[in-house]
């Protein structure tokens, strides 16, 4: 109390009423009881994370009776943690050894549901009943041949493997989603969404359907559920003569952020993970001080400057970052991946979508 009482000495005897008065802040709902039995019935485990102080619970003893019919969980005030702080989350998969692809995290604090789905886990934000049912029913209702983790990755001619050299495509074993797939076995599966000339939300002349916004969402339903979603974007957007700013690409990149995280719950009940993915950076070698490279130059500065901007997006959504800045481009056109790069940038995903959440640098913030 004396914590509460320091950062508002002004406003004490109203801190104290409402501690005295905390047994009135849990809300049984009869409907959760039945619903936890069914889903054990299901063979479905169904464990709790909650933010509980002592006296809280104390307090609350009848509203929490629900508690005995779950196979167990953590409160906050057994393990002095609380969410959205990583720790909180960790210590649940490594107490019921958890693989956090294979759960589902509900909560009706989006901060929380952003914590759960940087930890790996899928993510309900609970609004209400129905919502929450509808959504739940989505997400338990992969068909029974989906069996693997799903990753879609949705990019330009790089992902869908495009060979300057001769016009073509590279072979399937070359391209680094099959790399990708290879490195991540059997238990995933790695879907490549590339499309030559995609931006990430910007009409091109004459080649509108090129707009990478335009068949996004249609992009995730035909692909549901998707469990993973790497989006790498934005080489277009440096070298299409678009005009745009680095601040203009880094918005249509967040634009489709956003869209994934608002139309995944209607799709399939979560949103997936997402890996905000910068495209590997436009190499000439030979570009000179010359007025001949100035715009060659331009682009060079771009497609690196919009790295920082990216790594901003994906701090700002809690959710994953990759860098293939650095991937080797070929010297027929310094933009298109080398086979070299293209196995570069399958290790750099890979990297990314095996990272402990521990390795996440996490702000610990309290919450409502």
């Amino acid at each position: 109390m004396e914590r509460f009482y320091s950062a508002g000495p002004d406003v004490k005897e109203e801190i104290w009423e409402a501690f005295s008065r905390v047994g009135e802040c849990v809300t049984r709902r009869d409907w959760a009881i039945p619903l936890i039995d069914d889903l054990k019935a299901r063979g479905y485990r169904v464990l709790y994370l909650s933010n509980f102080s002592e006296h809280v619970m104390s307090s609350n003893r009848e509203a929490l009776d629900f508690v005995s019919h779950m196979d167990g969980g953590i409160f906050s005030c057994d393990v002095n943690v609380i969410k959205p702080a990583a720790d909180i989350y960790l210590k649940l998969i490594e107490k019921y050894d958890l693989k956090p692809e294979e759960c589902i995290f509900i909560d009706d604090h989006k901060d929380n549901i952003a914590m759960a789905r940087k930890c790996g886990m899928k993510g309900i934000v609970f609004r209400d009943r129905e919502q929450f049912e509808a959504d739940l029913g989505q997400a338990l209702a992969k068909d029974s041949g989906h069996d693997r983790i799903s990753v879609v990755c949705y990019g330009d001619s790089n992902t869908y493997g495009y060979e300057p050299a001769t016009g073509g495509r590279y072979a399937p074993e070359i391209r680094w989603t099959t790399i990708l797939q290879e490195k991540l076995g059997d238990h995933y599966e790695v879907i490549s969404e590339g499309l030559n000339g995609r931006t990430t939300a910007y009409d091109r002349p004459g080649a509108g359907w090129k707009n990478g916004i335009t068949s996004f969402v249609s992009c995730l339903g035909t692909h549901k559920p998707v469990d993973y979603l790497v989006i790498m974007l934005g080489t277009n957007d440096v070298a299409g003569g678009l005009g745009l700013t680095d601040e203009a690409i880094a918005k249509g990149m967040e634009n489709l952020v956003v869209l994934a995280e608002e139309k995944s719950p209607e799709l399939q009940g979560y949103i997936p993970e997402i890996i905000v993915t910068v495209p590997a950076a436009i190499n000439c070698r030979w570009a000179d001080d010359s007025p001949e490279y100035a715009e060659v130059r331009r682009m060079m500065k771009q497609s690196r400057d919009i790295e920082p901007l990216y790594r901003s997006i994906a701090d700002r959504h809690l959710i994953r970052f990759a860098s293939g800045v650095d991937a080797e481009v070929n010297l027929h056109d310094w933009t298109h991946l080398t086979e070299e790069g293209h196995r570069q940038m399958a290790d750099i995903i890979y990297d990314v979508l095996m990272k402990a959440p521990a390795s996440y640098d996490v702000e610990q913030k309290l919450v409502p």
